[in-house]
């Protein structure tokens, strides 16, 4: 594709090519790097652990629980099981951590609470 552009004088400047330079490569976007937050804790002698995508909710999510969080920081993340050493089965094996799906409003104390009907 041709262009001529004028100037403000009048005189016309010489056509320029514009166009995609077919030797440009285009490079494919890297996988994004992700981060997940491993909170663990103890409660009664059994272990619980949730994941959190976010890092607020994860710190207060542990220090309501002094917990433990672990980042987890990578491109293809899965976390396959959490065992319990110290509990274990009739057969000496050890037994899963109990996952808990924490609700993150719940455990935000500056989340705005739902006021009570009165009827």
């Amino acid at each position: 594709m041709l262009k001529e552009s004028v100037e403000s004088n009048g005189a016309s400047v010489p056509p320029t090519e514009t166009r995609k330079c077919p030797m440009k490569k285009t490079r494919t976007p890297a996988p994004k790097e992700q981060v997940l937050y491993l909170v663990l804790w103890w409660q009664t002698q059994t272990p619980y652990a949730a994941v959190f995508d976010d890092e607020v909710a994860a710190c207060a999510a542990a220090s309501v629980r002094n917990a433990l969080v672990i980042e987890v920081r990578g491109t293809r993340l899965k976390i396959d099981r959490v065992v319990d050493y110290y509990r274990r089965d009739d057969a000496g094996r050890p037994m899963p951590a109990e996952w808990r799906e924490v609700a993150a409003p719940a455990l935000l104390p500056w989340a705005p609470r739902p006021k009570p009907a009165f009827g």
